[in-house]
């Protein structure tokens, strides 16, 4: 494989770039040693246990927490850089959570598309969610006390469409976009692709398939593909997606 992007790349007169290009040997378990370096030809390519590829940590056990962990805490970045503003008592709250939807939560969710959650990680993400929210919304003042906002008039505030539903309904938004190309495109030959070999012993773990299929069930969408294939259709399943009680 590497021979023939090589190959392709020197007709266009680009090179690979030998120090900037590692490798890594992908397992269910990840528990195996730093890989050796790879030799082809003239070239010598490191191996890693992991590395970071269009802003996602790509790991040898395939695992998607450190993305997650990785995106919490830049969004936490982005949280105090505009903190000011969140603060502010001239700009509305109306402003200021378009502020941290525009500016803070797609620096967390960035490439979520690919990730499938676990409950805890699920539960991280809200909570991150809530610390901004409730830095935007304040105390409310009940019976003459003031007391912070409870997690669900929170949602309330926000309709519904808190981080989680959000993520959620950029998973279905990218299987509509796969399920519609063309059955010789590689993003669609790799969802549809079947590993042949028997699956450890002990609770296997949830596949991205079967995790955003999981979703669809639980809004009582039925016949996915379908459904995926006419665009209109699957905006709406989308829209409700975003502030479903069931996700």
């Amino acid at each position: 494989m590497y021979d023939c992007l090589e190959t392709d790349t020197r007709k266009i007169g680009l090179l690979v770039n030998e120090r900037n290009t590692k490798y890594t040997f992908m397992t269910a378990a990840g528990n195996m040693r730093k890989p050796h370096n790879l030799r082809i030809g003239n070239k010598e390519f490191e191996g890693v246990s992991e590395f970071k590829y269009l802003g996602n940590i790509i790991k040898n056990n395939n695992r998607s927490d450190r993305c997650i962990k990785e995106g919490i805490q830049t969004g936490n970045k982005a949280y105090y850089a505009n903190l000011q503003m969140l603060k502010s008592k001239i700009i509305s709250r109306r402003s200021k959570l378009q502020i941290y939807k525009t500016l803070i939560r797609p620096v967390v969710t960035y490439g979520a598309e690919t990730w499938t959650l676990t409950a805890a990680e699920e539960n991280a993400l809200r909570r991150f969610e809530r610390n901004v929210l409730t830095k935007i919304y304040g105390p409310v003042v009940d019976k003459g006390v003031w007391q912070i906002r409870y997690n669900n008039e929170l949602c309330k505030l926000i309709g519904g469409e808190d981080i989680v539903r959000f993520i959620k309904a950029q998973r279905m938004q990218w299987l509509g976009r796969v399920e519609r190309m063309d059955e010789t495109a590689m993003p669609k030959r790799v969802l549809k692709g079947k590993l042949y070999a028997t699956r450890r012993i002990g609770r296997p773990r949830i596949r991205w398939l079967e995790d955003v299929i999981a979703d669809l069930r639980r809004m009582g969408i039925s016949r996915w593909m379908e459904k995926a294939r006419s665009r209109d259709q699957w905006r709406r399943i989308i829209e409700e997606a975003k502030a479903h009680p069931g996700l």
